[in-house]
Formats: structure tokens, sequence, C-alpha cells
């Protein structure tokens, strides 16, 4: 009788550590966005959300320097298969755009388009084996597709771009007479 309630208990136990495991291995820690690939789609890109652990990995493997910095690192062009990274937080905030603040949600507008435009570099330059990634181009491509994606991504609220000191992108003067 002992032996039996033993092995019910330990049955019992075994189903319980199943149950608390799955859930967490199921999850995956890089997962789709099919709401952000609508903008990612016209440059032949997918987009693909990293949770924190997976997140800081990836950012340490290609960029060691960061250590310790990943989070300050926005969105990644994965070139060798035409991938544009984002951490979970990005995608969600994307993804939740009613709900999400508005310069929250023009950041990661901003770095989604700042990433494709990485992914034009590559189709044009065959980067980074011909040459590096142009970053002050990517970020000004970032301010140049930012109502597009946001059009693409069909986020109809109103949103502005971050501010320019936000990026390594100069502001445009206007052309025109000089007056003195």
């Amino acid at each position: 009788m002992n032996r039996g309630r033993s092995i019910g208990r330990v049955a019992v136990l075994a189903a319980l550590a199943c149950a608390l495991a799955l859930p967490s291995a199921a999850r995956s820690a890089v997962r789709e966005s099919p709401f952000v690939e609508r903008a990612s789609a016209g440059y032949r890109a997918t987009t693909s959300c990293y949770d924190r652990p997976d997140w800081a990995a990836l950012v340490r493997g290609g960029y060691p320097d960061l250590r310790g910095h990943e989070t300050e690192v926005y969105g990644l062009w994965r070139y060798e298969i035409r991938q544009v990274a984002l951490p979970t937080r990005g995608c969600r905030a994307l993804e939740r755009w009613r709900h999400s603040p508005p310069g929250i949600v023009s950041v990661w507008i901003f770095v989604l388009g700042h990433e494709l435009t990485h992914a034009e570099q590559s189709d044009l330059y065959d980067a980074p084996w011909s040459r590096p990634f142009d970053e002050v181009e990517a970020d000004c491509g970032g301010f140049a597709k930012f109502r597009r994606i946001k059009l693409e991504l069909g986020i109809t609220r109103q949103l502005r771009p971050p501010p320019r000191d936000f990026t390594r992108c100069p502001l445009k003067r206007a052309k025109g007479p000089v007056v003195s």
C-alpha cells in the first residue's frame, strides 16, 4: 500500500514538473510578428522578436564590445538571413500601438525604418562585405521611411518621428536666398 502511494506521488510530482516546464519551453524565445512583417515584407525581409536573454546573446554575439549595454541596442539587421531583429519590447509596442505611449511607438517605427535601410544597403552594396553599413544613412532612412512604415503597419494614430537629436541624421537646411 505504501509503495502504491509513493508511485502515485512520484507520478503527480512528475506531471507537475512537466506542467511547469512545458509552458516555458513551449514559449518561444524568438517569435515572428505578423503585424511587423507587414512593413518588412516589401524589403524582402522578415522581422523576429527576441526575448531578453536571446536578445542579449544576439547583441553580444554580433557586438561583443556592447556587453552590459544590450538594452541600448534597439534593432539589428541580420543580413545573412535578411532579418530585422527587434527586442520583444519593440514588437509589443508596435503591436499594441493603440495603448503604447506615442513617443515609444514613434521610436520603434523609426528603428524599423533604420534597419530596413540596412536591408537596402545590403542590396546595393552587398554590405558588410563591400563596405560597412552607413549608420548615418540608416538614421536618415529611419526618418524618411517613418510615414510609409506607419501606413504599412496600419497605424492610424497621429505620431511624429523622434527628435533629430535622437540620431546622427543631420537636419536638412532649407535652400533659398541668404538674408543678412
